[in-house]
């Protein structure tokens, strides 16, 4: 949601640029709305889910809110039927980092949500067989985050970004998708 506007900026001379409204959530989310990949025709699907899913159940909880073998199992699915009633080009977006300390300090309570910041990339690697398998290209956007500033990219808030940071993740998007437009 962050980086939309300037992918939609970018694009705005070369493609239609639609996202659906809110939050996408998690991993089940998606499979319950199916209808966002294939009830408007694509060349090019842009698409990830992922920081909710791993999401711990709660403070000192180990357990995510979407176990990454059910996080796996649901993205293949998803694929599998995008990939079976569409012939658009996919680009799976990964799961971007999170600032331990940044989350920490904003989640005090005992009842508030809970993260680890190695379930992203613990996410990622569990998935990528499967992207390996429908050949669907990676846009690597935590290599991304990481390998740019992960502390300047990042806002206080933990997980999501900066104005200017949000500016360049959607410069990255939308250079992706030109590849196939």
């Amino acid at each position: 949601m962050g980086y939309l506007d300037t992918v939609r900026k970018e694009l705005s001379t070369e493609a239609e640029v639609w996202s659906p409204e809110g939050n996408c959530m998690h991993s089940v989310h998606h499979l319950f709305n199916l209808a966002w990949y294939l009830d408007q025709p694509a060349d090019v699907i842009h698409f990830n889910c992922g920081l909710w899913d791993c999401r711990r159940l709660g403070k000192g909880h180990s357990e995510n809110a979407v176990p990454v073998e059910l996080y796996v199992r649901n993205v293949d699915f998803l694929i599998s039927q995008i990939r079976s009633r569409s012939n658009a080009v996919l680009i799976w977006a990964t799961i971007t980092p999170v600032v331990q300390s940044r989350y920490n300090a904003r989640f005090t309570a005992v009842t508030d949500p809970s993260r680890v910041a190695e379930d992203s990339a613990k996410y990622n690697e569990a998935l990528a067989p499967v992207l390996e398998k429908h050949a669907v290209e990676v846009n690597n956007l935590y290599s991304f985050v990481m390998d740019n500033g992960v502390e300047q990219m990042i806002c206080d808030d933990g997980v999501h970004y900066t104005e200017a940071a949000s500016a360049i993740l959607g410069r990255r998007v939308a250079d992706r998708i030109k590849n196939y437009l």
